[in-house]
C-alpha cells in the first residue's frame, strides 16, 4: 500500500514539474526574444534538448543504439520530431515574440481538440457529450483571445486579430497531432528517453537545414544578453517533456493531464507577479481566457 501511494505522489509531483517546464518555456522565450532572434531560440532550445536527453541515453543502454528502434518506432519518432519539435515549435516560439506568452499559451492548450478531431474523423471514435462541452470550452477560450488581441492592437478588426493567432493555431495543431506518432513509437517497444532524443536529434537537423537553405542569417546563434533565457527555455522544455512522459508512467491520465494542462495559468500567475506590464498585456480577458482553454482542455483530454 505504501509503495503505491508513493508511486502516486511521485506522479503528481511530475505531472506539475511538467507543468512548470512547459509554462516556463513560454516566459523564458517572452524574455529571451525581447532583444533575440526567434530562429536563433529554437536552435538554442533544440540544442539544450539534445544535450540533456543524450548523456542519460547513453548511459542508461548499451550501444549499438539502434537497436532500441525497430523501422515503425524509428519513422514514428522521426515524424513526431518533425511536426512537434520542428514545425510546432518554430510557429510556437514566433508567436510567443508576436503575441506574448499570456496569449500564445491558451491557444496551443487547444492542441487536444485537434487530436480529438483527428480521432472522431479518422479514427470513427464516438464524439461523447464530454468531448462536445471540453470542445465548445476551448473554441470559447480561443474566441476571448482573439478579441483580447484585437484590443491588444488597436485599429485591428476581429477578424484580423483573429489572423494573427494562425501561429499558436498552427503549433497546436501540430502537437495534436504529435502524441499519435509517439504512441507509435512507444507501443513498438522504443523506451522514453531514446524516443525522446530521436525526435529531438530529427528536429535539430532538420532546423539547421531549414536555416541553412535560408541563407538569410548565421546558423550558428551568437552568445548575447538573451542567450541565457533562450537556455532557460530549452531545459524548461526537455523538463516538461521528462515531467510529463514520467508521471503517466506512475500516476492515471485522469490525474496527470488536468495538472499538465496548468500551464496557461501558470503563465498567466508569473507574468502578473514578474514581468513588467509593456512586456505581457494582462486583462480579465486573458485569464478568463486561460481558465476556459484549461477546464474545456481537461475535459477533451480526460473523456479520449
Amino acid at each position: 500500500m505504501f509503495p503505491e501511494l508513493s508511486e502516486w505522489w511521485l506522479g503528481v509531483a511530475l505531472a506539475c514539474l511538467g507543468a512548470l517546464g512547459f509554462a516556463g518555456q513560454y516566459l523564458f522565450v517572452r524574455l529571451g526574444t525581447v532583444d533575440g532572434d526567434v530562429d536563433h531560440a529554437v536552435l538554442i532550445a533544440l540544442g539544450c534538448n539534445v544535450a540533456i536527453l543524450a548523456p542519460p541515453v547513453a548511459v542508461r543502454y548499451e550501444p549499438p543504439y539502434v537497436q532500441l528502434f525497430s523501422p515503425t518506432a524509428a519513422l514514428a519518432f522521426v515524424a513526431a520530431g518533425m511536426v512537434g519539435m520542428f514545425a510546432a515549435r518554430i510557429l510556437l516560439f514566433r508567436s510567443v515574440d508576436v503575441l506574448g506568452a499570456n496569449l500564445t499559451s491558451p491557444v496551443v492548450a487547444s492542441n487536444v481538440l485537434f487530436a480529438t478531431v483527428i480521432a472522431v474523423v479518422v479514427l470513427g471514435e464516438r464524439l461523447t457529450p464530454t468531448h462536445a462541452l471540453g470542445i465548445v470550452l476551448v473554441v470559447a477560450g480561443v474566441a476571448i483571445v482573439s478579441w483580447e488581441t484585437a484590443a491588444a492592437n488597436g485599429g485591428r478588426t476581429l477578424g484580423e486579430a483573429t489572423a494573427l493567432l494562425a501561429l499558436p493555431i498552427g503549433a497546436a495543431a501540430f502537437i495534436g497531432v504529435e502524441p499519435i506518432f509517439i504512441s507509435i513509437g512507444l507501443s513498438a517497444g522504443t523506451p522514453v528517453l531514446p524516443g525522446l532524443l530521436l525526435m529531438a536529434a530529427t528536429a535539430s537537423v532538420a532546423f539547421v537545414g531549414y536555416l541553412a537553405v535560408r541563407r538569410s542569417r548565421s546558423v550558428l546563434p551568437p552568445v548575447t544578453r538573451s542567450t541565457g533565457w533562450l537556455v532557460a527555455a530549452g531545459v524548461s522544455t526537455t523538463v516538461g517533456f521528462l515531467g510529463y512522459f514520467g508521471a503517466l508512467s506512475l500516476a492515471p491520465v485522469v490525474l496527470v493531464v488536468p495538472l499538465i494542462q496548468l500551464a496557461p495559468l501558470i503563465v498567466v500567475v508569473v507574468s502578473f507577479v514578474a514581468f513588467p506590464r509593456h512586456l505581457e498585456r494582462l486583462t480579465w480577458r486573458v485569464v478568463a481566457s486561460a481558465v476556459v482553454v484549461v477546464v474545456g482542455a481537461s475535459l477533451v483530454s480526460l473523456s479520449g
